[in-house]
């Protein structure tokens, strides 16, 4: 159970959580307290498939949406997202401490900014350790579970872990855009996140060389582009389920960005949001 820190009744006055909500003088605080840990490293299946890639992988989840009850993590997430989200997801959707430990990180996150990235940094710096000791190349995601703008919320981060590779996924058409012109760290990659409310956004990211993650239900026939059942133009995929370094993902020989296939997971898999491209929702050209 999430226990409340002591002394914290109204801590958060006056702070500004990163969807842009404030929080009052005298407003109750929820129940959190200072986490054991902020990142999960080699912690699940699709991760651990990078070590036979040479790299160690360090995420750092959090309850999606408004889950925590103190702001919004997804601002760009849809309906289906949400509804299908990861959170729900492999030992997640097993094991209930799992997801009150990403609420009280989140809670944390919000209520105490400065202790959290402080706390991150220090365990950023032990993954960087460990990746050295175990002969490998360390990579960070900052939002396993969430959508935030790392590059404006802690843009020292990656300047002070220059040999991290930090990797994202996100529905923020503005930061895949920014990221393709080169003006994020050069140690941070994205991949566009489809949905079934932001066809436009994906097209604009594939014309910018930004690679696009489907979350699918259905075959696939290797070699051959896939055309999804919302409008958007055929394209050439690969497989993101092989491995979660999306950051090795390269665009289309074209320079325009590919479809990236992911299996749906937990909730997923019952999704009728259209979130989730079904099988007769993909046809090959």
């Amino acid at each position: 159970m999430i226990q409340k820190q002591s002394k914290c009744t109204s801590s958060s006055a006056g702070t500004t959580g990163p969807d842009g909500g404030h929080y009052s003088a005298g407003r109750p605080v929820l129940p959190y307290s200072v986490p054991p840990s902020l990142l999960s490293v080699n912690a699940d299946s699709k991760t651990i498939k990078g070590t036979s890639f040479g790299f160690l992988t360090a995420i750092l989840y959090m309850a999606p949406g408004t889950l925590a009850g103190v702001g919004n993590v997804c601002p760009h997430a849809s309906k289906g997202c949400l509804s299908s989200c990861l959170f729900t997801a492999g030992r997640a959707g097993i094991f209930k401490a799992i997801n009150e430990a990403r609420i009280n990180r989140t809670r944390f996150f919000y209520y105490k900014r400065s202790a959290f990235l402080a706390q991150l940094a220090g365990e950023i710096a032990a993954v960087v350790r460990k990746a050295e000791r175990e002969g490998m190349r360390p990579v960070v995601r900052l939002n396993g579970t969430s959508d935030l703008p790392w590059e404006k919320l802690a843009p020292d981060l990656f300047t002070e872990f220059p040999t991290v590779t930090f990797y994202d996924y996100t529905k923020n058409v503005r930061r895949v855009s920014a990221w393709a012109k080169g003006e994020f760290p050069k140690n941070y990659s994205l991949t566009f996140s489809l949905s079934e409310s932001n066809r436009d956004h994906a097209e604009t990211a594939i014309a910018a060389g930004v690679n696009v993650a489907v979350v699918y239900d259905g075959p696939t026939i290797q070699g051959k582009p896939l055309a999804l059942n919302n409008g958007m133009k055929p394209r050439p995929w690969f497989s993101a389920d092989e491995s979660d370094l999306r950051f090795l993902d390269r665009p289309g020989s074209d320079g325009r960005g590919r479809f990236g296939i992911l299996k749906a997971k937990g909730k997923a898999r019952k999704d009728q949001t259209g979130f989730v491209v079904r099988m007769g929702g993909i046809s090959h050209a």
